[in-house]
């Protein structure tokens, strides 16, 4: 007897496979456009590792005027992450990223003209400002167009898209500095975010074609307000948020401010030979964010996957901080190791993820974004601080034990975060309740 199959499962079947098809041709229009978003902004917060000496040089800036720099664009970032999320809420992803994309285009060009440190402060500031919703909006989109149980790896794959912008940030940016000038570039990067405009005007779509409008009203912004006091009373939140603040500080506050000064005051490395360095490090970090992430459900653990990582990274930083300064390739292994094992982003945000119920998704990426990019601005200001208080030579250099003293610190820093958040509760991958 021929097997036949039944009508209403082959009618299903290929129901599902044109669904797929579907999603799958408009997944495919939107990634270019999110996908040089999110590297954009990557981009941005990586900068001025490789131009600070020059910045220091042509403004003769201070070592704390120096931190300020980088630490008022993760300011402007952390400052927009609320205002940001009622605004993805409530005209949706496509319309806002696009908008803000706008305020990014016209703080790089005006970052690019400015001469004080004032302008360039204030520049930046609002260049945070722009890039502060490209993230959450890419992982809403992701939400509404991704089956629950493809999340993470996409997740994971997005911050790894993203870590592109690092590797363009160093030896490409570099390279381009010295062929033209950083503030001739940034004005070219300022065009190509207007570009971005119109590409996510064009192509991108909040909701696939059968949900296109939400289920009910979007939230007021007192009901917004509400919810996040239902996550912000949550205790375990402050201990997942100090890891991911600690860890993603400390990395990009080594990554985007001091390694290009440490290369240039310890080592004497110009211009391109940082830009080399700052790629090869970029890149470690860029395996890590792709390749960390699955592992909680090889392990099947999320707190001992963040907390090992931060441990590792604790002991980076102490090596750095016990190194003279007499080898450029042993301090440079080091930091490649560093960020072999800092994209812990993806694993945090699971592990939060799952403390909460699904209504308070949203609420909670914003939460935990906040402590990130405020963790990221109070390290940079305060490492700032701190290096301000050793006096330069009169080249200009910061010696060698300000930093090893700064590594050290933050190794410190690292291990007390650790240990904070292993007070909070182990979810496994495999006791995730969620139906895929």
């Amino acid at each position: 007897m021929p097997f036949s199959v039944p009508g209403d499962f082959a009618e299903t079947a290929f129901s599902c496979n044109q669904k797929f098809m579907s999603y799958t041709r408009y997944i495919l229009a939107m990634v270019p456009g999110l996908g040089l978003a999110f590297i954009m902004s990557q981009f941005l917060r990586s900068i001025p590792a490789v131009i600070a000496p020059d910045l220091r040089a042509e403004l003769d800036l201070t070592a704390g005027q120096l931190s300020n720099l980088p630490a008022a664009l993760f300011l402007g970032s952390a400052l927009m992450q609320l205002p940001a999320g009622v605004l993805l809420d409530h005209f949706g992803p496509r319309k806002t990223v696009a908008a803000f994309l706008l305020l990014t285009a016209l703080g790089i060009f005006g970052f690019s003209l400015a001469t004080t440190t004032k302008g360039l402060t204030f520049w930046l500031l609002v260049t945070g400002w722009g890039i502060a919703p490209v993230f959450m909006g890419t992982i809403v989109i992701l939400s509404r167009w991704v089956r629950r149980d493809r999340l993470a790896t996409m997740t994971a794959l997005t911050v790894g898209v993203g870590g592109t912008g690092m590797l363009l940030s160093a030896a490409p940016f570099a390279a381009a500095t010295e062929a033209i000038g950083w503030r001739n570039t940034l004005s070219g990067v300022a065009g190509f975010a207007l570009l971005l405009v119109v590409v996510i005007l064009l192509t991108v779509r909040d909701r696939p074609p059968e949900s296109s409008s939400p289920k009910g009203p979007a939230e007021s912004l007192g009901q917004v307000v509400r919810g996040l006091s239902v996550v912000f009373r949550e205790p375990r939140l402050y201990a997942i948020g100090c890891m991911g603040g600690m860890t993603v500080g400390s990395f990009l506050t080594f990554r985007a401010l001091w390694v290009g000064p440490y290369l240039n005051d310890v080592f004497g490395s110009d211009l391109i030979a940082r830009g080399n360095i700052i790629f090869i490090i970029s890149l470690a970090w860029l395996v890590s964010a792709v390749a960390i992430g699955p592992l909680d459900r090889v392990f099947n653990t999320r707190r001992l996957l963040v907390a090992t990582g931060g441990v590792l990274m604790a002991l980076w930083f102490g090596l750095l901080a016990m190194a003279e300064g007499d080898s450029l390739l042993y301090a440079s292994a080091i930091m490649v190791a560093l960020g072999l094992c800092s994209g812990l982003s993806s694993p945090i945000f699971a592990h939060a993820r799952a403390l909460f119920p699904d209504r308070y998704v949203g609420r909670l990426v914003t939460a935990i974004n906040l402590f990130i990019w405020s963790g990221v601005f109070l390290v940079q200001v305060a490492t700032g601080l701190f290096i301000d208080l050793f006096p330069a030579d009169t080249l200009g250099r910061t010696p060698v034990e300000a930093y090893r003293w700064n590594f050290a610190i933050l190794a410190a820093l690292l291990i007390t975060a650790v240990l904070f958040y292993l007070r909070v509760e182990d979810v496994p991958p495999s006791h995730d309740s969620e139906e895929p």
